[in-house]
């Protein structure tokens, strides 16, 4: 965390996004929070695309106050800017920046991936659901690097490497055979296979004493082939439930090495259990519980019916929202619940998303081949509650 103080004289903080959230949520409600959501990745960052469309937010919310007097509102969008353009150098593919001004505090939260909607928002609060949902979508994976007498044990959470650890026990080693010796042998064999039954032991327990502190989801092994056979059969329901893939990874593996096998790893899984998502959705696709399509999937939200939203990572359609009762459209056609002209919208994407999350929907995107067999059914679906 670092802390700063601007020229115009505002605390700000910049944290990651365990921290934010927490210190989200001690900010007092009795003021006003600007929150803004942006997506800072590689190409955004080019030409500050990102500022575009914080500028572009703080429009839309001068249109909608309605001649109120924007008071502390001015004040609070001079400073974002003032960050955005004076201090942010990007280096997360997504930002939350949160700003009081009567508290004359700033908080931006470097997020791990970039928000599923862009948008800036006022309002009684700081809109923290998002970084929620983020948080409650990253999964922490553990990885044990395990031979016949070492053990390195980590936990990657966030895309980072967030603990680690390592022991050692004796194994004797592998005698020669043969001879005279080999009935002396087969005994030491046996010896051996006995300690390296307990070094199996003891990483399990080790594990599990993880498990209990970090409470990982996944577990990823990595070692030479007869260590890992003795790992796995020692695995305890809890952990072999959790194994997930083994790294082809050495115990001294460096931790730059280490990282970026585990983040394959989990981009890999990832996009596993999104082709299982959308195989569940289309293989029921004609059940009352779930629609397909962007025209089904808003009548489904403008009866409240969304309970799980799954869009294609690239989805993006034109639409419409009426005038008069707010519901979005497919086309800007007129709206089906009151024949009221609607508002041209460029992209449905974040109007749609805000409105199920709104509902109390979860939101799933979907990437590689999942979202190419959603793509066929508009990009779009959803597991409705009734």
């Amino acid at each position: 965390m670092a802390t700063t103080t601007t020229a115009r004289n505002f605390e700000t903080l910049e944290l990651d996004l365990q921290s934010g959230i927490t210190r989200l949520r001690e900010m007092s409600s009795d003021h006003n929070v600007l929150s803004c959501y942006l997506d800072t990745s590689p190409l955004r960052a080019i030409g500050h695309a990102y500022l575009t469309a914080y500028r572009d937010g703080v429009h839309s919310i001068y249109d909608h106050l309605l001649g109120a007097e924007p008071g502390a509102l001015d004040q609070a969008i001079a400073q974002v800017e003032h960050y955005l353009t004076e201090h942010f150098a990007p280096h997360a593919r997504g930002l939350g920046v949160f700003c009081d001004s009567n508290l004359r505090t700033l908080i931006a939260v470097a997020l791990p991936k970039a928000p599923l909607v862009e948008h800036v928002a006022w309002g009684k609060s700081a809109e923290i659901t998002p970084l929620e949902m983020m948080l409650d979508d990253y999964e922490r994976i553990a990885v044990a690097l395990f031979d016949t007498e070492r053990t390195r044990l980590l936990t990657v959470f966030l895309g980072a490497i967030e603990h680690q650890e390592a022991f050692e026990d004796y194994v004797p080693g592998k005698q020669a055979t043969g001879g005279w010796f080999g009935l002396q042998q087969t005994s030491l064999e046996r010896h051996r296979e006995d300690h390296l039954r307990r070094h199996a032991r003891r990483t399990v327990l080790e594990l599990m004493r993880l498990l209990r502190t970090r409470s990982f989801d996944r577990l990823l092994i990595g070692g030479p082939d007869e260590a890992l056979a003795v790992l796995r059969h020692a695995l305890p329901r809890p952990l072999e439930a959790r194994l997930a893939g083994t790294l082809n990874l050495e115990l001294f593996a460096s931790d730059v090495a280490v990282l970026d096998a585990t983040l394959h790893a989990a981009r890999a899984i990832e996009q596993l259990d999104d082709q299982v998502l959308v195989d569940e959705l289309l293989e029921v696709a004609t059940s009352p519980h779930v629609v397909l399509g962007v025209t089904d999937t808003l009548d489904a939200l403008a009866a409240g019916r969304v309970h799980l939203l799954i869009l294609a990572g690239g989805f993006a359609q034109p639409g419409g929202r009426c005038f008069t009762c707010g519901r979005l459209v497919n086309d800007a056609e007129p709206c089906p619940t009151c024949g009221t002209p609607a508002q041209p919208l460029e992209n449905l994407r974040e109007p749609l998303v805000r409105q199920a999350l709104d509902q109390g929907a979860r939101i799933e995107t979907v990437s590689g081949k999942a979202a190419e067999r959603l793509a066929e059914h508009g990009g779009i679906g959803a597991w409705t509650r009734f």
